[in-house]
């Protein structure tokens, strides 16, 4: 499972209190943390592993080699980086060390450890910021002494303003820039409206994808922007100069909460599930309709055994002029969902994306 996933397993586990393989080291005493996705909270993490340390003395070889160790670290870490995001309106993207900018350093950052084995950036916040390694500090304040310091090292990208406040801050858009869809299109000249605008061909009028084309209005003026990844799509949306759109399928979250990278994970390993058997009916389920791809599905769910995380599967249409360069050239793109019909899920028209998403896409 990618850190993006695990991330959102952890926290959501945490939150309904459904529990995570393995256990928690000392939850009951976690639990009178009083985790409220407030930047004062962070304040009381260091404080609960100043008691630990004390309490307890544990030794780190040992304490990560047990399962709730472990997990009780890696819960606070994606905690930790929840709050940030909340307080830059961004979520964080984990990525595995070898993938983030730390490998390039010299010294204990730039090897791989336990502390470095996941870190998170911010893409869609203001500034470029450093990519952030929670467990450092985490790890460091529980075996290493009290020189290391939960809030300090994450109040370092934190706001001002914000850096002692005790309100429980709300989730911060999975989608991560940015960007708000009826502004976007407000800037619009003609020639960019008339390109949101899709054509249906002409087999739609008998297809369950009636629907979706009926719904594309609706969904421009009242949907709400996140991320997708597509599964699987007709090869000619990979040839620029290939003649019209495709239909495929699209796994996302009805949330909106999901960046990037987790869906990335997911879509692979949904599509490795095409035409094989399983006798656990979810996975035969979407193995069937993956391999039949005439099928249409509209919030058909993500098996458990793929993703813990509740995700859904859906079945699109990728218009030609919507795409960036009219070529399907990435896994991952943002998506607009439909308030009011759960499953229509729309490609953003390339027209409306945020600058700096439309050049790393070209790029």
């Amino acid at each position: 499972m990618s850190p993006a996933l695990s991330a959102l397993c952890y926290l959501q586990a945490w939150e309904q209190r459904s529990g995570i393989p393995g256990g928690i080291a000392f939850e009951p005493l976690l639990r009178r943390l009083a985790l409220d996705h407030s930047p004062a909270s962070l304040a009381r993490v260091d404080v609960f592993l100043d008691a630990l340390r004390t309490a307890k003395k544990p030794q780190r070889e040992a304490f990560l080699a047990d399962a709730p160790g472990q997990n009780l670290l890696y819960l606070l870490a994606f905690y930790v980086a929840d709050v940030v995001g909340r307080t830059l309106h961004c979520a964080p993207e984990w990525i595995a060390h070898q993938h983030s900018g730390l490998a390039r350093l010299e010294g204990a950052l730039g090897q791989r450890s336990f502390e470095t084995s996941i870190v998170c950036n911010f893409p869609g916040a203001g500034a470029r910021l450093a990519d952030f390694a929670p467990l450092v500090a985490i790890s460091g304040r529980l075996f290493g002494g009290t020189d290391k310091s939960v809030a300090f090292s994450a109040g370092a990208l934190i706001p001002p303003a914000l850096q002692a406040s005790a309100l429980p801050l709300p989730a911060a858009p999975g989608f991560g820039y940015p960007f708000e869809l009826q502004e976007a299109i407000s800037r619009c000249g003609a020639r960019d409206r008339a390109a949101l605008e899709i054509q249906p061909p002409a087999w739609a009028q008998n297809d369950p994808l009636a629907s979706f084309f009926a719904a594309v209005p609706h969904v421009l003026r009242h949907g709400r922007v996140a991320w997708g990844a597509v599964i699987q799509a007709n090869q000619a949306l990979l040839a620029p100069e290939a003649p019209g759109g495709a239909p495929g399928e699209v796994v996302y979250d009805p949330t909106g909460r999901a960046p990037a990278a987790a869906l990335d994970d997911v879509a692979q390993a949904l599509l490795a599930l095409k035409g094989q058997a399983f006798e656990d009916p979810a996975l035969a389920g979407v193995s069937k309709y993956l391999a039949d791809e005439n099928t249409r599905a509209f919030g058909l769910d993500v098996p458990p055994a793929i993703s813990p995380y509740p995700l859904k599967i859906a079945t699109t249409y990728f218009d030609r002029g919507y795409l960036p360069a009219r070529v399907l050239a990435h896994r991952t793109f943002p998506v607009v969902l439909s308030p009011v019909q759960p499953g229509i899920v729309l490609f953003l028209p390339a027209v409306l994306w945020p600058a700096v998403l439309l050049q790393g896409w070209r790029s």
